[in-house]
């Protein structure tokens, strides 16, 4: 179930930048082969060399080590434990709340940024993200996130997912779990907050 929802959502996210990514025509051949098996409308019409990049970005992206996880812990990021090869802890990251304003003030990880995520691929907006260092994406659950770092991911970004989102790094959240009537306390590592003034 889990990989027939990646597998869906990365033919979505292709056929999404196919309008905004360049065409490049290197890997020509492996560009036309995935055109002529994504679906796609009738009269569209979709360049070889687009998904030739797309394809690339994916595969790299898909293929990151442990298993193609792109999500870390709050207490990873929290545990003073810092490896010198890899983005671990909080300050190795640029941090982005892909929530909703209102969402983002009430409360986030001390240091992030806001860009909601239905203006996170914005010309303007992706100007602002680092390609030289890693990209943490931060939501209430981290979903939203995971699905904001696989775009991000195919733009050939270095951006990981806050596994479970503010759940995970506030101490307490009240959330609907398993039915919109019945709700119980979730706790998360209790770490502190930042508010907007």
């Amino acid at each position: 179930m889990k990989s027939s929802c990646r597998l869906v959502s990365l033919m979505l996210i292709c056929g999404l930048l196919t309008c905004i990514a360049p065409a490049f025509g290197e890997d020509e051949g492996l560009g036309e082969w995935v055109s002529q098996a994504a679906a796609k409308k009738e009269a569209q019409v979709i360049p070889p060399g687009q998904f030739a990049m797309l394809a690339k970005y994916a595969n790299a992206f898909l293929n990151t080590a442990p298993g193609g996880s792109r999500t870390i812990y709050a207490e990873t990021l929290m545990d003073g434990i810092d490896d010198p090869n890899q983005a671990d802890e909080l300050n190795d990251f640029f941090l982005v709340d892909v929530r909703p304003t209102n969402e983002y003030c009430a409360d986030t990880v001390p240091g992030a940024v806001n860009i909601p995520m239905n203006e996170l691929a914005t010309a303007e907006n992706l100007a602002k993200l680092p390609a030289d260092k890693p990209i943490l994406l931060i939501c209430n659950t981290g979903h939203t996130a995971s699905i904001s770092t696989a775009v991000l991911g195919m733009l050939g970004y270095d951006v990981w997912t806050l596994r479970f989102g503010m759940m995970g790094w506030r101490a307490a959240t009240k959330a609907k779990l398993w039915s919109p009537k019945s709700s119980q306390v979730v706790y998360g590592a209790g770490y502190p907050v930042q508010k907007c003034q």
